[in-house]
């Protein structure tokens, strides 16, 4: 039976088995107790190994820090402060014996850094587990406000011929081993001394890529179905090792049919706000373990989310950031008609006193893909998160003009070729829609309090990191 569920109920029982991972053992001189955790929750069942109850106490000074075990018993309501239940053993078995001088857990703390070492144990600490238990309840609100809101979930290919971003680095596929360079096939052209690599001869008969994004087919599905979203990867080839940065990464991105620039926005203040709701309630316990020891605040932090976001165009933006720069509250010059730094979104979101949708952006800065609008303009947005969090989610309408987005793309150099189904669903009845990506990473981030981005998933991918 899982401890989650064990110290949720309201009764006690005289015969019930728990396996799980010692997180400590006391030994005494006629009895022991030990602190058994299975991942269900946060908090760990107390065990109590006395000759008066347990048949056989041969096994208990094998038991260490880490032991995988199995305990048949009696649960009781415990004597001691702090606890509700406590498990008389009558028998234990050890599933699962640990080398305790090579153990990296067996320390009392261990800092975040050293952890990192080890992607495939963290999770049995106490901060780790509650940082996966809080990941898996927004993966879970995620599909549901989606699925509430009439979305369907359709997850495109992973492998395609096109960059989308245009922009971000992207890693090439291929079947063939690198390791064996000389008998690559290449091709050599006429008249020079170079030779290329033959991509007729490779798996697809072309060069593919992992994709950056799923958006551009996504759409095609929305321009026939209405509003879809997927939790497809991504995949960014980013030479850089912030905090922030990933090579892979979960990729949450919607598309709406119908809609208005106003709508996008809508929905994603609601999401934001679902999310609150869920993880608060869902994940009080957990919020609980990371607000004492790990992110002080946070709980007070997601609190202040549910309030209404703020709206305000990136000309407007970029004046409060240069006057906050003349009056030196700011570092970084902001310039207008550039992208804007790190610093730029956390003192706006300090500005605007929580979340902040930065609108209307210059289109020389952004996607060739995006809606035009009027004066350089085109309808997008960045919302902005506070606390260091900086943009979560980037959206627009997307361009359904044809001829205007066959003019922006030969302005952004472009190639329409590989994308001719994405230009033919501007020919063959287009529809006004729109969409966002967002970084579920960053989000598991946003709402956990944690720092660094590979403190959030499981097994992290990253620039010079790639070590399972």
């Amino acid at each position: 039976m899982k401890i989650k569920h064990i110290l949720l109920q309201d009764k006690t029982q005289e015969k019930l088995t728990v396996q799980g991972w010692v997180r400590t053992i006391r030994n005494q001189s006629s009895f022991s107790f030990c602190s058994i955790n299975d991942g269900s929750c946060n908090e760990s069942l107390q065990v109590l190994f006395s000759s008066e109850y347990t048949s056989d106490l041969s096994q208990i000074k094998m038991i260490n820090t880490g032991c995988c075990i199995s305990v048949e018993g009696e649960l009781v309501i415990s004597p001691a402060k702090g606890q509700k239940y406590e498990l008389l053993a009558k028998k234990l078995q050890i599933l699962g014996n640990v080398d305790i001088d090579s153990y990296p857990l067996s320390k009392n703390r261990i800092n975040l850094e050293t952890l990192r070492k080890y992607h495939h144990l963290r999770a049995r600490t106490s901060a780790f587990g509650s940082i996966f238990r809080i990941r898996n309840a927004l993966s879970f609100a995620m599909h549901q406000f989606y699925q509430k809101e009439g979305f369907l979930h359709l997850d495109p290919n992973i492998i395609t011929i096109n960059e989308c971003e245009g922009g971000a680095g992207v890693f090439t596929i291929t079947e063939n081993s690198l390791n064996q360079i000389d008998n690559l096939p290449t091709i050599q052209h006429d008249n020079k001394n170079t030779n290329n690599y033959d991509w007729n001869k490779d798996h697809f008969g072309k060069q593919a890529f992992l994709t950056v994004s799923s958006q551009l087919n996504l759409e095609a599905m929305c321009c026939s179905l209405g509003n879809v979203y997927t939790t497809n990867k991504s995949f960014r080839s980013e030479h850089s090792s912030t905090n922030k940065h990933l090579s892979e990464f979960v990729h949450l991105e919607i598309e709406m049919a119908f809609n208005t620039f106003q709508e996008l926005m809508d929905i994603s203040e609601k999401f934001i706000h679902y999310l609150v709701d869920t993880v608060l309630e869902k994940c009080h316990d957990d919020l609980m373990q990371l607000d004492k020891f790990i992110s002080k605040g946070i709980i007070e932090r997601i609190k202040k989310l549910k309030t209404p976001f703020k709206r305000s165009t990136y000309r407007k933006c970029i004046q409060v950031l240069q006057k906050a720069f003349s009056k030196k509250k700011i570092d970084e010059e902001p310039i207008m008609g550039e992208d804007l730094s790190s610093q730029h979104e956390n003192y706006l979101t300090q500005h605007y006193k929580g979340p902040v949708f930065v609108t209307d952006w210059p289109i020389a800065i952004k996607s060739f893909y995006m809606k035009q609008g009027e004066y350089g303009t085109c309808q997008s947005f960045d919302l902005l998160m506070p606390d260091g969090v900086g943009e979560l989610i980037g959206g627009s309408q997307r361009e359904d003009d044809y001829q205007k987005l066959l003019k922006m793309m030969n302005q952004k150099n472009i190639n329409p070729k590989p994308l001719q189904f994405y230009t033919d669903l501007r020919k063959f009845g287009s529809c006004p829609h729109g969409g966002f990506g967002l970084g579920f990473d960053l989000l598991v981030m946003l709402f956990t309090g944690m720092k660094n981005i590979r403190d959030v998933i499981p097994f992290p991918i990253s620039y010079k990191t790639c070590n399972y």
